[in-house]
């Protein structure tokens, strides 16, 4: 329950800065990177002139230079790219095509991490309304429950769709504008590159392995009460040890010194 509870605040609080400073770091990616902005966006052309439109979803066509099946909102993108209903966004075809970033995947993986970034904040709001109506609904609203519980990768997968549009984005250069992909290769045959993959794989999959195999354990036992513990438990008069992370949060202080002092 702790732990829900500090979750919860921590998404209300931190989820909605964190679109703060993915729109300070979009300005600055316009500056700087404008045909990742512009691959991101799946805006291909200025030719009409007038502000960009922001394109809501669609399947950007890298040979037919154009988004096919895209659905948009008008002015949008300009209002939140370039703070103006009237400047346009850079666009895809004003680049050379070996110098654009491949728009198919980025613009998914840009909408794939916003979308995650959204659900957050839903969460974080549904959570403050929950302790509203009553702080107990937060913790036996089996709809928000199956919610959180849904959420749990949103993090890691968010993560990961926003590197995928970094890394991505950025091609064919590794220094922008100046110093490509090509040129930057090592010397490093593809023998060796293997085996350095395929201990990090091996490494990560021990390491995160072994910690789902324990929560899984925890998970399974489930908290132990204190109506369950045994009064012999840990000797006689004294507190046996936590069972689980934070059980034993509300002991007090001067129960775990009067402790010290009998030992």
């Amino acid at each position: 329950r702790k732990m829900l509870s500090m979750a919860m605040w921590m998404a209300l609080v931190v989820a909605p800065v964190q679109a703060l400073i993915g729109d300070a770091h979009g300005l600055n990616t316009l500056e700087h990177q404008p045909a990742k902005i512009a691959a991101i966006e799946g805006h291909w052309d200025n030719a009409e002139g007038g502000p960009t439109p922001l394109v809501l979803v669609g399947w950007p066509d890298m040979q037919r230079e154009e988004t096919r099946f895209k659905v948009e909102i008008p002015l949008l993108g300009s209002l939140i790219l370039k703070h103006s209903l009237s400047e346009p966004i850079p666009a895809l075809k004003e680049f050379a095509a070996q110098d654009r970033p491949n728009s198919t995947v980025i613009f998914w993986t840009f909408r794939l991490m916003v979308g995650l970034g959204l659900l957050m904040i839903a969460t974080g709001v549904c959570s403050l309304w929950l302790r509203w109506r009553g702080g107990e609904r937060l913790y036996r609203s089996r709809s928000f429950l199956r919610l959180v519980l849904a959420m749990g990768p949103s993090g890691l997968v968010a993560i990961l769709a926003g590197w995928i549009t970094t890394e991505m984005g950025r091609q064919p250069w590794v220094v922008y504008g100046l110093l490509r992909t090509r040129d930057a290769v090592s010397a490093h045959g593809a023998g060796q590159l293997g085996l350095s993959l395929a201990l990090f794989v091996l490494v990560y999959f021990a390491v995160f392995g072994i910690g789902f195999v324990y929560l899984l354990r925890l998970i399974r036992k489930g908290p132990r009460t204190a109506e369950g513990r045994q009064a012999g438990e840990g000797g006689a008069g004294r507190r046996s040890t936590p069972a689980r992370p934070l059980s034993a949060a509300d002991e007090r202080l001067e129960d775990n010194q009067d402790d010290t002092g009998r030992n």
